[in-house]
């Protein structure tokens, strides 16, 4: 999911406004797809591997944090 959204930034840069809504609305569609298909199942199949609401929130911090400081994500 990061490699995506690694890709998705940099893919949009240049782009005309409606050409990357329309791309990003493309990669929200895998995404949504990878979690349906690969990641719920795997957390259903293991679920030692969920994380916590505190890491959840500290992982969406972090994103945020580095999208809007223009960083590039950490794996």
């Amino acid at each position: 999911m990061a490699a995506l959204n690694d890709a998705l930034s940099r893919a949009v840069v240049g782009l005309e406004s409606h050409e990357q809504n329309d791309l990003k609305r493309v990669s929200a569609r895998v995404m949504a797809e990878e979690v349906t298909e690969i990641i719920n199942p795997v957390i259903a199949a293991y679920p030692e591997l969920s994380p916590d609401d505190e890491t959840w929130a500290s992982i969406a911090k972090t994103r945020a944090a580095e999208r809007s400081s223009g960083a590039q994500p950490q794996p």
